[in-house]
């Protein structure tokens, strides 16, 4: 396993590996990896080299330009691909688990709502210090907000938590409330009615 250390070693070659096993049928000359991996040209040329020996990436040359890809039948492809997964896809996916559950059980949801970073494709790759949340919105029909935060709790607590790392506090309110909070242009409702993407149900409709 000493080799993953090489192939693995710094911020740079995390980087460089992040963007061509998510694109992997892209082909990108040198300066063109720096810009997308966020590096400087002369780390990616000093750096890359480890890469491509062991075959993880391969070069081809052009005249004098040097052309880089992901070797998709490379050993490590695989699971390197799981490794490195955009965590936009994982978000979505909690969240359309967190629908499919929710939805599963109660039948008086008008609409639930997705927003902030993950609405808007900008989750936070440092899950260290500076997580991103899930904010998701629920709008229900009928009086069972009690029962829906009580069963939104306890599920996120046993399946999401545990397994992502990830701590959410969804926001529930009844459709009578969000109106209301709506006509009177309150900041937070307006936000979710115009720029919240809908993942069930839809919106109800305040303007004209």
């Amino acid at each position: 396993m000493i080799y993953l250390g090489k192939i693995l070693g710094s911020e740079t070659k995390i980087k460089l590996l992040f963007v061509l096993i998510n694109n992997p049928q892209a082909s990108y000359m040198e300066k063109e990896l720096a810009k997308e991996s966020k590096s400087s040209v002369s780390e990616v040329n000093r750096q890359i080299s480890d890469l491509v020996s062991p075959g993880i990436i391969t070069m081809q040359r052009i005249g004098k330009t040097k052309i880089y890809s992901i070797n998709q039948k490379h050993f490590l492809f695989t699971p390197l691909q799981k490794l490195f997964i955009d965590l936009n896809k994982i978000y979505r996916n909690i969240a359309q688990q967190i629908k499919e559950a929710t939805t599963k059980k109660f039948k008086h949801i008008q609409a639930i709502i997705l927003i902030g970073s993950l609405a808007y494709g900008k989750v936070r790759e440092d899950i260290v210090e500076e997580p991103s949340d899930i904010d998701l919105v629920f709008i229900i029909k009928e009086g069972e907000i009690k029962k829906v935060k009580n069963f939104l709790l306890e599920y996120i607590s046993k399946e999401i938590s545990l397994k992502y790392g990830i701590i959410l506090y969804p926001f529930i309110i009844s459709c009578e409330e969000y109106l209301k909070r709506l006509s009177k242009k309150d900041p937070f409702i307006l936000e979710t009615y115009i720029k919240g993407e809908i993942i069930y149900g839809e919106k109800p409709r305040g303007f004209s």
